[in-house]
């Protein structure tokens, strides 16, 4: 039973070291006498070396004044050199070179937000005013070298030492399934099968989605002061890959554009009527998730290449493409094609959600093998067919599954349930292996990886070699360092897999299918780092919504603005948390051992799947161990490499922290 609380224990584990070590008293320096008497360590401040919003932990008291700082690396910077980080520096200056260049009082000067900046020469004044928010860079500091120095040692003894004599321990064993069902709890089975529970849960996410296209469309057009890139990029596609994690698609039960879709499709939030809908199946050729993998794609293009992260407007501009898809799919085509075939995050979920500690599967498949109706497919007065076209009585596996529920309601036998399960489930079952889902989980890892190297120092070096050497403009450069980036992992993978079929020296296996059976255990792998980067945005800027909350469209004190017909003058207040500021969730130092953990109990998952991947293949034993060591490499390179990302400065635009 271990396994099957282990999340559950890792969660509260994780969130009781947070807490414990936010809660933490401060360390102050005080470098002259004159500084007075020293107040409360929580107070709240922005760093000076860096740039972040931070508590009052580490602090130093210079000629009257408080600074505070992220880590011991930005105080010692401060320490070694005050007078260059108090006296006003050329911003442009700062975030193209790092040079701290002092300017005068009669220096070119831009007015920008209110705040008068002052430049060391006219250019930069010029360059600052053309993009004033993309000046602002905030270098968060990656994992120290001693820390991933341990973290390689880690995985390399997880990788040749203590796995294999686990897995040597557990080989030819029959392992027990252990289950929890939810329906167990009091009142969430009725919850569930109450008719409208669903609708008003959408009808919540729906209104906060209608805040953030409205705060993205007619809001201030700075990221730091509109709540919906925030709201949009850090806390919910953040929060999504946490609630795959244990929760699987619970996301897809809530889904604004898919409710809106299915409400103007049907005119009638939950009443079986018939809708306006074509009905008209969709083509055979897409009938798989290449679709999506494109749709995955094309945003990474546009989220990176064009910083759509940063723009209020663009961000609202995707959220209504998203309703407006699974609008035309739902007016067209039969069910829920669109998320079924064609939604990017319903594919990557369902991707993840292999790994989820949750599912939806009947209690005693024997009961729907029996039962003639099959309602749970066609639906009935209680509950609606199934959306995405699968029988819910024969489910093994979470990828097409959408956790909307229906069949719970409309199972005659009351046979469907929602368990609790460990982690990996569907991954360690000898499931039905699919190319187009091999070539999105290899593409997840791929992207996950681009995503943290795009905010690194590595990256702008490698853009500036594309400009230079060889003459591309940036867009073009992007594009090019963004394939290579893309397909390199998978071309180092594919080798990998030509080497496992040699090693195994077995001809019953063929290199496409070696491919695609083991191209799934890159999942944890791609999971957690993605997990951990994702993290790095929670606790350092998630607090932000709170702030923001009351003031989501960012208007300024004495703006004049008008919002769908409404007008008015200054800044809004509606919790009263307007100005507040906060410290991040967790220290830095904190955020490190969290994200180095997950790191490695990814790394173990992908081994053990592996592991389990090479033993159905190649059933004689020999053929199966020697058959892991390319694979065991791959994974050690990958989970490295991951690792090596964590411990590069990570830079971001301060007007988004």
């Amino acid at each position: 039973m271990l396994r099957l609380f282990f999340p559950y224990l890792l969660f509260a584990a994780i969130v009781l070291f947070v807490a414990l070590d936010h809660l933490g008293g401060g360390d102050e320096v005080v470098l002259d006498s004159a500084a007075g008497v020293a107040v409360a360590g929580d107070e709240l401040g922005r760093d000076p070396v860096c740039g972040m919003d931070v508590g009052g932990e580490l602090t130093v008291v210079h000629e009257g004044e408080r600074y505070s700082f992220c880590h011991e690396r930005c105080r010692a910077r401060f320490l070694a050199e005050p007078s260059t980080y108090v006296r006003e520096n050329c911003p442009v200056c700062l975030a193209g070179t790092g040079e701290r260049v002092a300017v005068a009082e009669s220096a070119p000067e831009f007015t920008w937000q209110g705040r008068t900046w002052r430049f060391c020469t006219v250019a930069h004044r010029d360059d600052f005013g053309a993009d004033p928010a993309g000046w602002f860079v905030h270098s968060m500091w990656g994992i120290p070298p001693w820390l991933y120095a341990i973290s390689v040692a880690l995985v390399l003894v997880l990788s040749f030492g203590l796995f294999e004599i686990v897995a040597r321990a557990s080989r030819g064993k029959t392992e027990p399934r252990p289950r929890f069902g939810l329906f167990r709890l009091p009142g969430v089975k009725a919850l569930v099968r109450w008719p409208h529970f669903r609708t008003l849960c959408q009808l919540v996410v729906v209104g906060v989605f209608a805040l953030v296209v409205t705060a993205g469309l007619y809001g201030d057009q700075l990221a730091e002061r509109n709540l919906a890139p925030l709201l949009t990029w850090t806390v919910w596609w953040g929060g999504l890959v946490l609630l795959i994690l244990f929760a699987g698609k619970a996301w897809c039960y809530v889904c604004p554009w898919d409710a809106l879709a299915g409400w103007a499709e049907r005119l009638v939030f939950w009443r079986k009527q018939m809708g306006l809908g074509l009905g008209l199946a969709w083509p055979k050729r897409l009938r798989n998730v290449w679709l999506a993998t494109g749709f995955f794609v094309g945003l990474t293009w546009l989220e990176l290449g064009f910083g759509v992260t940063m723009s209020p407007r663009a961000t609202a501009w995707i959220a209504l493409g998203m309703v407006s898809l699974a609008l035309a799919c739902a007016l067209v085509f039969e069910r829920r094609a669109f998320c079924r075939y064609a939604c990017l995050v319903g594919r990557v979920s369902g991707l993840y959600a292999l790994f989820s500690a949750s599912e939806v599967r009947p209690a005693d498949r024997e009961v729907c093998r029996s039962c003639r109706t099959k309602d749970c497919y066609h639906g009935n007065e209680k509950g609606a067919a199934c959306p995405t076209g699968i029988f819910p009585g024969a489910l093994q596996a979470n990828t097409y599954c959408i956790q909307c529920l229906e069949c719970v309601k409309s199972c005659p036998s009351d046979n469907m349930v929602v368990n609790a399960r460990p982690w990996g489930a569907d991954l360690a079952l000898e499931g039905h292996a699919r190319k187009d889902e091999a070539y999105l989980a290899l593409l997840m890892l791929s992207i996950t990886g681009f995503h943290g190297l795009t905010m690194t120092g590595s990256w702008r070096a490698l853009l500036s070699w594309f400009e230079g050497a060889l003459g591309l403009p940036y867009l073009a450069s992007f594009s090019a360092g963004m394939t290579l980036l893309m397909l390199g992992p998978i071309a180092l993978y594919a080798l990998l897999v030509r080497l496992t079929t040699l090693f195994a020296r077995s001809s019953a296996v063929s290199f496409r299918t070696a491919f695609v059976r083991f191209a799934y255990s890159v999942l944890p792998i791609a999971l957690f780092y993605h997990l951990a980067h994702n993290l790095e945005h929670l606790l350092m800027e998630g607090q932000k919504v709170v702030t923001l909350a009351s003031n989501p469209l960012g208007f300024a004190p004495g703006e004049s603005w008008s919002v769908l017909g409404f007008a008015g003058v200054g800044e809004w207040d509606l919790f009263g948390t307007t100005g507040l500021t906060l410290a991040p969730l967790a220290r830095l130092s904190t955020l490190w051992g969290v994200q180095v953990l997950l790191v490695l109990i990814g790394h173990l998952y992908s081994l053990w799947i592996a592991e389990r991947t090479a033993r159905r293949l190649y059933p004689e034993r020999g053929a199966a161990l020697r058959s892991q060591i390319p694979m065991l490499v791959g994974m050690v390179l990958f989970s490295v490499f991951s690792l090596w990302l964590l411990k590069q400065p990570m830079e971001m635009r301060t007007s988004a922290m």
